[in-house]
């Protein structure tokens, strides 16, 4: 049976000035699949993820997805055709509980006459859902009523990708997923990478620096050098020692 191709790009290019931050780049995220996305610094990760997800504006190439053209030029566009990002910055605001986080610029008012003229937030509401979705991502949270600069970094993760999957994400893109993270927070990032997949059938692409990581946990690993693709793996067709050489240049 033929896979879905969820995502297609084809001679994707983005310059700075005279400079290509990347030139020319295929690729294709089947459903139901996570690709890795390695290269060292300047290789052209970054601005391939964000050059997808709209932050940046293509200057060629065409991005296809479920088989149709589409234009993305900023932010929303993304959400409109199912693609959320999650950056290594995290984009929570550390004030706000995990439930204001979750409706964060979509926030659920109250049904009532304070709902419909006052803007009154349904805080019930957005409690009781959050709470359900962080149960589904088996995400635990001591108390969901506390501002989230009490929280782990691995936790406060854990509620950008829970918004990113509750608002309707069905290509996941992760920008450094394990930076700033200990071992144990890695290892519960990891899982939830891998859940994401297996059990919420999202078609993921992560962009790392850890090759042990990538190799353990990706189906298929793309490699970038000075802003072109150089190559391709399946994971269990190759190995970190080929894919360092791969990303160095220096193969042996």
């Amino acid at each position: 049976m033929e896979r879905k191709v969820v995502l297609e790009i084809q001679g994707l290019s983005k310059y700075f000035g005279g400079i290509r931050a990347i030139n020319n780049i295929d690729l294709k995220l089947f459903e139901n699949e996570i690709i890795g996305i390695v290269g060292d610094n300047g290789a052209g990760k970054s601005t391939l993820t964000k050059t997808i997800s709209g932050i940046y504006r293509k200057n060629a190439g065409q991005i296809r997805i479920n088989g149709k053209e589409v234009e993305i030029n900023n932010p929303c566009d993304e959400r409109k055709y199912g693609i959320e990002t999650v950056y290594q910055e995290q984009g929570v605001i550390p004030i706000l509980n995990a439930a204001s986080n979750i409706f964060l610029g979509r926030e659920k008012f109250q049904k009532n006459i304070l709902g419909r003229f006052f803007k009154f937030i349904d805080d019930k509401y957005m409690k009781k859902e959050t709470e359900k979705l962080l149960d589904s991502l088996d995400i635990k949270l001591k108390d969901s009523n506390s501002e989230v600069y009490n929280l782990s970094g691995g936790q406060r993760q854990s509620i950008v990708i829970g918004r990113a999957v509750y608002w309707g994400g069905k290509i996941l893109i992760f920008d450094e997923p394990t930076n700033n993270l200990g071992i144990k927070q890695e290892r519960r990032a990891l899982g939830l990478i891998k859940k994401l997949r297996d059990d919420f059938k999202i078609s993921i692409i992560i962009i790392s620096h850890n090759i042990e990581h990538i190799i353990q946990l990706v189906d298929r690993i793309i490699i970038l050098r000075n802003g072109e693709k150089v190559g391709e793996r399946i994971k269990h067709e190759t190995d970190g020692h080929e894919i360092v050489s791969m990303i160095t240049g220096v193969m042996k």
